[in-house]
């Protein structure tokens, strides 16, 4: 029987599912201690000792276990428009971003424990992040079409991500409707307004997209509550005696964990040095020097991604990262004024959809809101002012893009034969 696939290759979490005559499947990822996940955190891990790359849920495992030792990679699809990002050397090895992508996908197509075959429709968001123009946008493309052949996948169909998220709310449908799809992922957000019904491909009316998700959102958790503690806005007197702030740039490096790690330079950690020696607020600098000196990216931005989550389901939550003793509550309502501007962003490329496609918001029928980023409040609340709460469907927020690539991947093959 003929095997169908779809890769979902995201910022922050990846998947693969498969499509037969008799359905579409996701494929279970195997997790340390011998259990299984639909997905796998888009991160690589390299062993200092034995040289090994180990990906997805693994990675994080064998990091933690190493006590911070050999340098765990993450956030890797951003960097794909870069046109400044090609390689980075990693224990003593040159790898080129196409290399670190074939690695993970390797990986991955081990841990699906099924053949997967050379051939798959691979998901894309409208605009990659970071890309500025076509240029930026055509070099990701071709940086994943190089990777994926590396994987052994050398027959591949791109199709843009809130499409699979459509193919999975058109399988419910009995049916038609009019329905914006809204994927809001970790670093890209997507719309596309279709017409779709049972057992169509849908009429794509008009898409776009912006490089803003959830790991924006998480920097403004950074931004309001960390930085402030760990030094930004205070004051230092350099080696000549005058007084300064301490640089911005600093700060601005935490915001983004896969930008953090570039802080680890022997010029940077000088300048920190030379810093806390003259700081107005020397505990505070040490904090960051720890941050910095120590790899905390990942407790750092894992304990961020704690108080998000919570913040989903409550109205307060703690924030604590306990390696630098910093705590600190967190309301719902600041953390929504955090990210207003955002949000602000987001509502701007959703107005441009519509007047795109020349249709009234009161036009659309449905609204089916998918990606992890979906599940923030004031993301649903924004959608719910404008088209009606009783109008947002939701649902498998983190596979709905994936099982319908694998769907997409039936009618397309199926078709060539």
């Amino acid at each position: 029987m003929d095997t169908f696939v779809g890769i979902d290759f995201g910022t922050t979490n990846s998947a693969v599912a498969v499509a037969d005559r008799d359905g579409v499947r996701m494929i279970p990822l195997p997790t340390p201690g011998g259990g299984s996940a639909p997905t796998w955190r888009t991160v690589l891990y390299f062993d200092p000792s034995s040289r090994d790359v180990v990906a997805g849920a693994a990675a994080i495992a064998a990091y933690l276990e190493a006590e911070g030792e050999g340098r765990l990679v993450q956030s890797i699809k951003s960097y794909l428009a870069s046109a400044t990002f090609s390689r980075t050397q990693i224990l003593g090895r040159l790898w080129s971003i196409e290399d670190l992508i074939a690695a993970y996908l390797m990986a991955l197509r081990r841990g699906a424990g099924v053949d997967l075959g050379r051939r798959a429709v691979v998901g894309r968001p409208v605009r990659y992040w970071g890309a500025e123009d076509d240029a930026d946008d055509a070099r990701a493309i071709a940086r994943m079409t190089k990777a994926l052949a590396a994987a052994g996948f050398d027959e591949v169909v791109f199709e843009l991500e809130p499409l699979g998220a459509a193919a999975r709310y058109a399988a419910r449908l009995d049916r038609a409707e009019l329905v914006l799809v809204a994927d809001l992922g970790g670093g890209t957000t997507d719309f596309s307004l279709l017409q779709i019904g049972p057992g169509t491909p849908g009429e794509v009316l008009a898409t776009g997209g912006l490089g803003l998700g959830g790991d924006g959102f998480d920097a403004r958790i950074i931004d309001a509550v960390v930085a402030p503690a760990v030094g930004r806005g205070s004051r230092f007197v350099d080696e000549f005696g005058s007084e300064a702030p301490v640089p911005a740039w600093l700060f601005h490096r935490l915001r983004r964990w896969h930008h953090l790690s570039f802080l680890k330079a022997p010029d940077t950690l000088r300048l920190l040095e030379r810093i806390e020696h003259g700081s107005r607020a020397p505990g505070q600098i040490e904090k960051l020097q720890r941050i910095v000196r120590d790899d905390l990216g990942l407790p750092l931005h894992a304990a961020v991604e704690r108080t998000k989550l919570a913040l989903s389901v409550a109205a307060r939550a703690g924030f604590e990262l306990d390696a630098i003793d910093v705590t600190a509550a967190v309301e719902r309502g600041e953390f929504d004024a955090w990210i207003a501007p955002d949000l602000d962003a987001i509502d701007q490329v959703l107005d441009r959809v519509l007047a795109d496609a020349g249709v009234a918001t009161a036009a659309v029928d449905r609204v089916f809101a998918t990606g992890g980023s979906a599940l923030v409040p004031a993301v649903r609340a924004r959608l719910a002012a404008r088209f009606g709460a009783d109008r947002l469907r939701g649902g498998d927020e983190l596979t709905a893009v994936c099982w319908g690539l694998a769907a997409r991947a039936r009618a397309a093959f199926d078709a060539r034969g």
